[in-house]
């Protein structure tokens, strides 16, 4: 009976094992990266997109799972020219390093769940070439996308403030390309 139930075992074992999957198949390499665009409601835009401007700004997304407590990856955005740090002439991220925020894991935050279809979520930094430190909640999809997720803070703003001005939320939804984006792509060497 026992090597019965050792079979059993090693058997349920490995079907557990071939269920999970590995989150390394999210890793780009050279001009790898997720890329895509704000999703165009203004609810999913609110504080990132100057006035009077359509909502096109674009995220290009790089990703190292090896580095989910440290550096995960860089957000590049597609905005110098109409962006929020058009004054600077800057996108409003330059390759900005997501930045890994370890205090989350000792609390059930980083157990949240986003809904079905999400295959791994996190939280980090984002530094902003012009609007300061911004929350990124990067969600890995069953599917191969991803989604991110930005809030940026802000005090309270004065009435009639622009939205370079005003906190904000911000939803991508974003889908890998061998290419690239067409923007912040790695100099070539």
């Amino acid at each position: 009976m026992s090597r019965v139930s050792a079979w059993v075992a090693l058997a349920l074992g490995g079907l557990a094992l071939w269920g999970c999957r590995s989150l390394d198949r999210f890793d780009t390499h050279g001009n790898e990266a997720y890329c895509g665009s704000i999703v165009g409601a203004p609810l999913f835009h609110e504080g990132f997109v100057p006035e009077n401007e359509p909502p096109a700004l674009a995220l290009r997304l790089t990703l190292d799972t090896g580095a989910l407590l440290t550096r995960p990856g860089t957000l590049t955005s597609n905005d110098a020219a109409s962006g929020l740090c058009r004054g600077d002439a800057q996108p409003l991220f330059d390759h900005a390093s997501l930045r890994a925020i370890p205090e989350i894991l000792h609390d059930t935050l980083s157990q949240a769940d986003l809904g079905d279809g999400h295959e791994h979520d996190f939280f980090a930094w984002a530094d902003s070439s012009c609007q300061g430190t911004m929350l990124a909640i990067v969600s890995l999809l069953k599917n191969g996308a991803v989604e991110v997720r930005l809030l940026k803070p802000a005090a309270d703003p004065p009435p009639n403030a622009g939205p370079d001005r005003q906190p904000g939320f911000a939803l991508f939804y974003l889908q890998r390309s061998e290419s690239g984006c067409g923007f912040g792509e790695p100099a070539s060497e």
